[in-house]
């Protein structure tokens, strides 16, 4: 495979109306060949993990036994069974007199047994609920990777598009800054495919998985780096540093070199938020490979949790007989799954293990959002398919062309003609108001001072409606028709 095809080089592609002559990474990322082999290349990791139907009960209890994490307990389970069968061969058919004792004297401590089996239940759930938050705390980080990732690379996108529509940069700054940007994003790409291979312990990188991305030398320099995810982000830094370098001319003015500063400082300090981000989300990735539940409760729970497997035939055999087989392989199967169960999610970062997160999948979502970023940044007809100020074009009028010609028209008459007899009932009510103020003149004084308030209400509600009416008089002493309502409630609603 060439070199050309792989990584991006320069080219005689001219990209907006001032830009310079020079490949941006959207003409590599979103090539065919490349889309179609990073798909390929991440299918084949998806597919041995594959994803489930939380709502298929008869697929989920006829799980195989690569999905229960069966490995992690076959050991001690087998050393379970076959105990088991060996104390009920000799209870049931040698029967010797002693072993038959023992055992009738073990079958009275039952009550103790139970009391044991409810100290252990606790244990394993605590057990259990540890491993299933650091599966999440995982998974969580990985999610905060993904939006620190679409965040650069959309911050990135718009801060080279502002350098292409800055007349006062030359030409070859403008070409500078864009690739510095363009190659920001690539590595922030190379950055996810690198700390999945990092967290599995692999230091080959699938080429197929960078394709259009990174040229053959920078992945052969990645390859060789002993810290692959650093060395992207340490790429990531010294774009960052040339996208936001000072260009000083002599044509500039003081204020507006002023201006630039402060544009550009508040640029830098957005992406170095997002790469602050991305670096602690993988660093808190590695905090969880890298450390276990303390050994001491490990040791203690295991060691309890096989005595008390080991202690079920002796206390139960006289009292199940033959049964005890079947009934000691069901019960240490649930107990020792739950200790599998937390021993399959406490660092789940294997390719071939099917409960561990599906980091090919995360791989994939960060490098088609990158890819998809760098085509509305860099692609010029992309560009212009994007809302950039076109709402200028939406106007009232047009509104109203398209409320003629649509089933709205009769919705908005419905709503102005339900705005028209509110307003009736309104005017109604402030009339009625006032009428009633004026006939109690007879009251007390307490009374007298309420209707005082009334009238109050209704100068207030008469002037800030006067405004709004264009001249139409609602006070007390005009006489209320249905005409004089009509026009009320056409004037509110033009006005």
């Amino acid at each position: 495979m060439s070199s050309t095809a792989l990584g991006r080089r320069d080219g005689d592609t001219r990209e907006g109306d001032r830009g310079p002559s020079f490949s941006r990474l959207t003409s590599t990322m979103n090539a065919p060949l490349a889309v179609r082999a990073r798909f390929q290349s991440f299918l084949v990791g998806k597919s041995k993990q594959p994803d489930y139907n939380a709502r298929d009960w008869l697929r989920s209890v006829l799980a195989p036994k690569n999905i229960r994490g069966f490995k992690n307990i076959r050991n001690p389970w087998l050393c379970v069974q076959c105990v088991t069968i060996l104390w009920v061969l000799l209870t049931k058919i040698i029967e010797p007199r002693p072993l038959k004792n023992f055992s009738e004297q073990l079958s009275k401590v039952e009550s103790v047994y139970l009391i044991m089996f409810s100290t252990l239940g606790f244990l394993i759930v605590f057990r259990l609920t540890r491993a299933a938050v650091r599966f999440w705390d995982c998974r969580q980080a990985w999610g905060n990777m993904v939006i620190y990732s679409r965040c650069l690379a959309d911050s990135l996108m718009v801060r080279a598009e502002e350098v292409q529509m800055d007349c006062n940069k030359s030409e070859d700054v403008t070409r500078q800054i864009v690739q510095a940007c363009d190659d920001c994003v690539a590595w922030c790409a190379a950055f996810a495919v690198s700390s999945k291979q990092f967290l599995r312990g692999i230091d080959y990188l699938s080429k197929e998985e960078l394709l259009g991305v990174l040229s053959e030398d920078d992945v052969n320099k990645l390859q060789k780096a002993p810290h692959q995810p650093m060395f992207c982000y340490a790429m990531m830094r010294r774009c960052s540093s040339r996208i936001y370098v000072t260009y000083r001319h002599s044509d500039k003015s003081e204020m507006r070199e002023i201006h630039e500063t402060i544009r550009d400082e508040s640029g830098r300090t957005e992406l170095s938020k997002y790469l602050a981000g991305l670096i602690t989300q993988e660093g808190a990735l590695e905090r969880l490979r890298a450390t276990k539940l303390p050994q001491i409760y490990v040791a203690h729970l295991r060691t309890f949790l096989i005595l008390y497997c080991f202690s079920i035939p002796f206390v139960y055999a006289m009292n199940w007989g033959w049964a005890t087989i079947p009934a000691t392989a069901i019960a240490t199967f649930a107990l020792l799954g739950v200790e599998g169960a937390a021993m399959e999610c406490e660092i789940p970062f294997e390719e071939n293990r099917t409960n561990h997160l599906r980091m090919d999948q995360y791989c994939e979502t960060i490098v088609n959002s990158c890819a998809l970023l760098t085509q509305w940044g860099g692609d010029e007809q992309a560009k212009k398919d994007l809302n950039g100020g076109r709402r200028g074009t939406i106007t009232e009028e047009h509104m109203d062309e398209e409320c003629e010609t649509s089933s709205l028209h009769e919705t908005r008459e419905e709503i102005n003609r339900r705005l028209s007899i509110s307003k009736d009932h309104i005017a109604l009510d402030v009339l009625n108001t006032k009428s009633d103020g004026t006939k109690t003149t007879t009251t007390t004084n307490n009374n007298n001072n309420n209707n005082n308030d009334n009238a109050g209400t209704v100068d207030a509600f008469i002037e800030r409606t006067g405004s709004a009416t264009s001249g139409v008089s609602l006070s007390p002493q005009n006489e209320l028709t249905s005409l004089s309502l009509e026009n009320i409630a056409e004037t509110l609603k033009t006005g």
